[in-house]
C-alpha cells in the first residue's frame, strides 16, 4: 500500500471518531464562529485602547454577552412568569367577552355573523391558556439546556476571538485552492452574514425601542414588550403582530377603543410598514456600500427565503446559517466555473462588453 493511500485511510478514520467525539458541540461552535466572523471589527477596535489580545477578546465577548444573550434570558424569564402567574378564570373571560363583542359588532350582516359564530365557536379560553401552559413548560423545560449551550457558545467565542487570526492564517495554509479565490469565498461569505446580522440586530432594535415607548404611554411595561416585540419581528410574515394583536384584544375588552386603534394602526404604519419597508432596505444599502465597501453578488430576495429556510431547519439560528450556507454554496459555484470553464467566463466577458 502506498503511504498516500494509508495517510488517506487514517486520516477518515480519525476524522470520523472526531466528529463522533465532538457531535454535541458542532453546532455551538458553528454558531461562535459566525458570530466572531460577523462582529470582529468589534475585537479590532476594542484592541486599539486595551492593546492585550485577551482583554479585547474578553470585553467583544461580554459586550455581545449583554446584547444578545440577557435580552433573551430576560423575556424568556418574564414570558413564563406572566403565563404561570395568569387567571384562568379572567382569561376565559377575556375571551368570552370579545367573542360576544365580535359576534354584537357583525349583527347588521347576518351571513357574517353566522360564520364567526362558528369559527368562535371552536375558539375557548380554557383551551387556549392550556397551549400557553404547555409552552411555558416546554421552555422551562428547555432552559437548562439553552444555558449550557450558551455557555459553550460563549467559551467558544472567547477563543474564538483571541486565536481567530492564527486560526484564519492556519486554515489557508491548508485549502488547496489558490489564496484569491479562497479570500473570495470568504469575503463574500462574510458580506452576507455581516449585512444579515447588522440588519437584524439595528432591525430589532428600531422596531423594539419603537413599539416600547409607544406601548408604555398605555401603562405597560415598555422594556418587556419592546424586548418581546423585538426578537418577535424576526419571525418571518408574522413578526411583532404576536405581541401587539393580544395587548388590542385586551384594549377592546377593557372598551379603550382609542387605544386599541392607535396601537393597531401605529404597529402596521409606522413599524411594519416605515421601519420594515423603508429604513430596513437603507440601513442594507448604507451596509453594502458603506460598511462592505462592495456590492453583494447575492439577490436580497434569495436572502430573505434562506432565512425562512434556515429558521425550519435550525430553529432560531437559522436567521443566520440559512443565508451563509446559501451564500457558501454560490461562492463555491463561482470558484468552479472559474476552475473548470476559465475561458467560457472571459468569452462571456468580452461578449457583454461588446
Amino acid at each position: 500500500m502506498k503511504g498516500i493511500y494509508f495517510f488517506w485511510l487514517v486520516f477518515c478514520f480519525t476524522l470520523y471518531w472526531i466528529y463522533y467525539l465532538y457531535e454535541a458541540f458542532l453546532m455551538n461552535l458553528l454558531v461562535a464562529l459566525l458570530l466572531c466572523m460577523a462582529t470582529f471589527g468589534l475585537k479590532n477596535m476594542l484592541l486599539k485602547y486595551v492593546r492585550y489580545e485577551i482583554l479585547a477578546a474578553l470585553f467583544s465577548t461580554a459586550i455581545l454577552v449583554l446584547l444578545l444573550i440577557v435580552p433573551v434570558v430576560f423575556v424568556f424569564n418574564s414570558l413564563v412568569a406572566l403565563i404561570q402567574g395568569a387567571d384562568l378564570a379572567g382569561f376565559s373571560n377575556i375571551i368570552d367577552t370579545l367573542k360576544g363583542r365580535i359576534l354584537e359588532w357583525s349583527s347588521d350582516v347576518p351571513e357574517i355573523q353566522m360564520r364567526l359564530k362558528e369559527a368562535l365557536g371552536k375558539i375557548s379560553g380554557p383551551e387556549i391558556f392550556s397551549y400557553m401552559l404547555n409552552f411555558s413548560s416546554v421552555v422551562g423545560k428547555r432552559s437548562l439546556e439553552f444555558v449550557v449551550d450558551t455557555g459553550f457558545i460563549v467559551v467558544f467565542l472567547f477563543f474564538f476571538y483571541f486565536y481567530g487570526v492564527r486560526l484564519y492564517g492556519y486554515m489557508l495554509s491548508l485549502i488547496p485552492f489558490d489564496r484569491h479565490q479562497v479570500q473570495n469565498i470568504f469575503n463574500e461569505v462574510l458580506g452576507v452574514l455581516k449585512v444579515v446580522c447588522y440588519t437584524s440586530v439595528i432591525n430589532v432594535v428600531l422596531q423594539g425601542l419603537s413599539f416600547g415607548i409607544a406601548i408604555a404611554f398605555f401603562g405597560y411595561d415598555g422594556i418587556f414588550f419592546g424586548v418581546l416585540y423585538g426578537f418577535c419581528s424576526l419571525i418571518p410574515v408574522v413578526g411583532g403582530s404576536l405581541v401587539w394583536i393580544p395587548l388590542v384584544g385586551y384594549e377592546l375588552f377593557l372598551g379603550e377603543y382609542n387605544a386599541a386603534i392607535f396601537i393597531a394602526l401605529y404597529s402596521l404604519i409606522f413599524i411594519a410598514f416605515v421601519i420594515d419597508n423603508l429604513v430596513k432596505p437603507l440601513i442594507i444599502k448604507i451596509m453594502t456600500t458603506k460598511i462592505l465597501k462592495t456590492p453583494l453578488q447575492i439577490n436580497e430576495m434569495l436572502i430573505f427565503f434562506a432565512i425562512l429556510a434556515g429558521l425550519s431547519a435550525f430553529g432560531f439560528w437559522g436567521i443566520v446559517l440559512g443565508p451563509i450556507i446559501t451564500a457558501l454554496f454560490i461562492a463555491l459555484l463561482r470558484v468552479y466555473k472559474k476552475i473548470i470553464f476559465p475561458f467560457r467566463e472571459d468569452f462571456e466577458h468580452n461578449t457583454i462588453k461588446n
